[in-house]
Formats: structure tokens, sequence, C-alpha cells
């Protein structure tokens, strides 16, 4: 009788004992994108929720209501709408059933209420900000616009209808310096403007023409308010140190289901319920 090839069962054992170790270690749910590359930084972009102007009853042809304007009219307040609220809260609990929320190490938003309010919910959640310790006082990291909301504002001032008050695309120059210095490895949720999100991610590499995963309106600006990206920056020789270069991993249109404006005010992209994804 032939001997049995010892150096093959050997092989199949190790194979086998492989396999099942292999197979024993695959994750039964899916990680947030990025989370397992430690060495790269992750962002996730999204614009501010539904805001004022608010609509006057149901005409098209509406007036404006402005928060907190100024006598001469050279600023106004804006504000989250009753819409643009349920979608921060509706934010905040995508991020949570994302298994994103407690990986996030910054929130960062703009000098507008607005953002602020957008970003507040997912800080808190994120145990970034809020009554951390059950005084009753906002407690969190950030010492800015709101101090203790865990929500840090990029620029903090001026405030809106304050001296020096300055427009939304403002922000850009001194967004896409602090993100610069995030430490490699942080996870963080940049909430600003639709004329500052496509700016910020060209500065690091991104290339964004594409008009499905980058939808825009007719100044080119970010169309709707239900897009988020994930962007990853990774860490690469700059000059005398190191920068960041960027690139899309995932694009999703969050359609909450909230509803569309009375005068079709831009408030989505038209498509269906649910989320959608777009990955490289």
């Amino acid at each position: 009788m032939n001997k049995p090839n010892t150096n093959l069962s050997a092989a199949l054992r190790l194979w086998t004992i492989a396999a099942v170790i292999g197979f024993s270690t695959v994750p039964t749910h899916a990680a947030s994108p990025g989370s397992e590359s430690p060495n790269t930084t992750i962002i996730y972009f999204l614009r501010h929720g539904e805001d004022v102007p608010e609509l006057v009853a149901s005409d098209p042809s509406f007036t404006v209501t402005l928060n907190n304007c100024n006598e001469d009219k050279s600023c106004c307040e804006e504000k989250l709408n009753s819409l643009g609220r349920v979608r921060a809260t509706a934010l905040a609990d995508w991020f949570e059933a994302e298994n994103i929320t407690r990986t996030l190490t910054h929130v960062i938003a703009s000098h507008k209420i607005r953002t602020r309010q957008t970003a507040e919910k997912i800080a808190h959640a994120a145990g970034l900000g809020g009554d951390l310790n059950g005084d009753g006082i906002l407690d969190g990291v950030d010492v800015d616009q709101a101090s203790g909301d865990g929500v840090i504002n990029v620029p903090p001032t001026p405030a809106e209808c304050d001296p020096g008050w300055t427009a939304s695309s403002s922000v850009t120059q001194p967004q896409i310096n602090y993100l610069a210095t995030l430490p490699v490895g942080s996870r963080a949720v940049l909430c600003s403007h639709s004329p500052v999100l496509y700016p910020v991610m060209q500065a690091f590499g991104i290339d964004t023409s594409d008009p499905v995963k980058f939808p825009k309106d007719l100044r080119g600006r970010v169309r709707g308010f239900d897009n988020l990206w994930v962007v990853e920056l990774t860490a690469v020789p700059s000059g005398s140190g190191l920068g960041y270069q960027g690139r899309v991993i995932q694009h999703r249109l969050l359609d909450f289901g909230l509803g569309v404006s009375l005068t079709q005010r831009d408030y989505g992209n038209g498509n269906g319920r649910g989320s959608r994804s777009d990955e490289d």
C-alpha cells in the first residue's frame, strides 16, 4: 500500500487551519470607511441643513424673512429652518447607525450659526461636547463660538451681524489651513457651505469635475443638502515637511425623506428614498 504524501498532508493541514482562522475573523458588520487605516486621516464633508430665508405662506413669489438684520441690510443671521433641524437630527442618527460617531476626533463648522446647528448633535453623540459631567453646563473641549458644545468653529469670528461680518465663502482658506494641520489618524466631520466644500477638496488635489459625484448648481456650488463625501487624506512629502493628498473614497446621497421645499429651493437632488453610495 502506498504511503501517504506527508508533505502534502502537512500542507493541507496548515491551509485548513489558516482558512478557519481567516474565515472566523471576517467581521459581521462593515466598519466605517477608513476606520482600519490609522495612517490616514478621514474627513466627512457635508453641507449645513436647510436654512432661512424662510417661506412666507406657499406662494412661489414669496418674500424673504431674515433674522436679526442690520438697519442697512448689510448682513443677516441665517439659522436652520424646521426642515434643517430635522435633518440635523437625522444626520446624527445616521453617523450613529454607521458606527462612525465614536471614531470621531473633531467636528468642525464655520462661523455661521447654521453650520454649528447642523453639526452639534453629532459632536454631542461623539462625546466631544455638551454637558459631559451632568452639572447643566456645556463643558466640551472647544472654547470658541459656543464654548463647550464640541463643535470647532473655523474661523470662530466674526459672528453674523457683528462688525466685520463676512460671507460664507470667506471660510475656505481657514478651513483648508485647519484640515492641513490635523494629526494623522484623525476622523473629522467638516460641515460647511455650498461655495466652500469643493474648493476645500480641490486644495487637497481632488478633482471635483464629475457631475454625478459632485453635483453642482448653475454657479458651480454644491447642489442640494443631502450629499456626504468621505475623503481620505494621506500624508505626503511637501516642501520641507509633510502635507496631505486627498481622494474621495465614498459619495453618499442621504435622502432621509424629509420632504421638499414648497418652491423647490434646491432642498435635494430629486433621488428616491434611502441612501445611495458611489465608491472608488
